[in-house]
């Protein structure tokens, strides 16, 4: 279950309110004053580091300073690890030759791709009534779902590139705290899977944070989740990267659905694969999904199920 984004906020500002308000803590019988605390933000439009939360210490005793960088879940948050990846955020996580893996990836479940209903009638939840499959979109989790392949990554590569952000855009891994750029602070070094019932003082976030070097990552799957265009609302699920597109046409009066493997990522179902729907069903002479009859208008009927 993914948890609101609304969600998300409150724990990591109840976090940093925590750090901000106590100004010191105590470890392994140490007392650390807290320089500064902030959430890193990339130089480039304010997107998300890896780093939710980052603290600057200075070691009382000697005057040694130190960065903290911290990951932050919840119990109910940390199954989905990356959501809306684009080209870039792939790249990020499986280097130049990222393409081919998602490529290979989305081949595995060719069959399941095309045997799952594409256009909606009525309303299966999640899916409002009067829509239409556009495609699927590429996430990153640690259980696997109707749509999923395991990820091929090795334990460390899922660690650097899933958990800590090593593969990141320069501009996240030197990203922006307080207004000022911070020199590898986009870089988590700990994981903290936490609730704010479980956080009263800065002490109680270094007593349950881990290093994640050492943290036990489990199993990493690249999840598919369909984008669904609502003709209703004339919307697709947002712009979001398409790993699997469908290009919808009207061949010979009828619709049929041109499932698409290749350039992972490059299109998006509002921009680029909307359009493709509305032209399709002028030509059809159809207004929305409600008057398609799935024997007459469909190139296969099994393509079409209520």
């Amino acid at each position: 279950m993914r948890m609101p984004k609304k969600r998300y906020a409150q724990l990591e500002e109840h976090i940093l309110r925590t750090f901000q308000r106590d100004r010191l803590f105590l470890y392994r019988k140490k007392i650390y004053d807290v320089l500064t605390a902030g959430k890193p933000r990339s130089q480039m439009y304010g997107g998300e580091c890896k780093t939710d939360v980052f603290v600057r210490v200075r070691e009382r005793e000697s005057g040694a300073q130190g960065d903290i960088k911290i990951s932050v879940k919840t119990q109910d948050s940390q199954e989905f690890q990356e959501n809306k990846i684009t080209a870039q955020k792939a790249e990020a996580y499986f280097g130049c030759d990222w393409e081919r893996i998602v490529f290979q990836s989305t081949m595995q479940l060719k069959q399941k791709f095309e045997n799952r209903i594409l256009l909606y009638a009525s309303e299966l939840y999640p899916t409002k009534a009067n829509s239409v499959t556009v495609g699927w979109k590429l996430e990153i989790a640690s259980k696997p779902r109707a749509l999923s392949v395991r990820a091929p990554l090795s334990d460390q590569e899922i660690r650097d590139y899933v958990y800590r952000g090593t593969n990141q855009p320069y501009e996240k891994i030197n990203a922006v705290v307080n207004g000022a750029i911070v020199e590898r602070s986009g870089i988590a070094d700990y994981l903290l899977v936490t609730d704010m019932s479980q956080i009263n003082t800065a002490s109680d976030v270094i007593d349950q944070m881990v290093p994640i070097e050492s943290a036990v990552v489990g199993d990493t799957y690249l999840i598919f989740t369909a984008n669904n265009y609502r003709m209703d609302v004339d919307s697709a699920d947002g712009p979001r990267s398409l790993a699997v597109r469908i290009e919808w046409r009207c061949i010979n009066h009828k619709l049929v659905p041109h499932f698409c493997y290749d350039e992972p990522l490059k299109y998006t179902g509002q921009n680029d694969m909307r359009p493709l729907v509305l032209e399709a069903f002028r030509k059809l002479g159809k207004a929305d999904v409600r008057e398609i009859d799935p024997k007459v208008d469909l190139e296969t009927e099994s393509i079409f199920r209520l």
